[in-house]
């Protein structure tokens, strides 16, 4: 009879363990599901900067004031 109460126990004790794991770590997931999805919408923008098409280099004309 003991050993059954004994088990009931174990098991009622590891489920709860379980649960409260779970419950604790579901904020530090959210947060780093968070942080990922901000890191991804930064990195399309610094994409999007980096191959936005930028007006053509014009070469400038210098001329020497020395010129004989």
């Amino acid at each position: 009879m003991e050993w059954i109460l004994f088990t009931i126990g174990l098991l009622l004790g590891l489920l709860g363990g379980v649960v409260g794991v779970s419950l604790t770590s579901m904020s530090k997931i959210s947060d780093l599901d968070s942080e990922i999805i901000s890191l991804r919408i930064q990195r399309n923008l610094l994409k999007d900067e980096l191959l936005k098409k930028k007006r053509p280099y014009k070469k400038k004309k210098y001329y020497n004031k020395h010129k004989k």
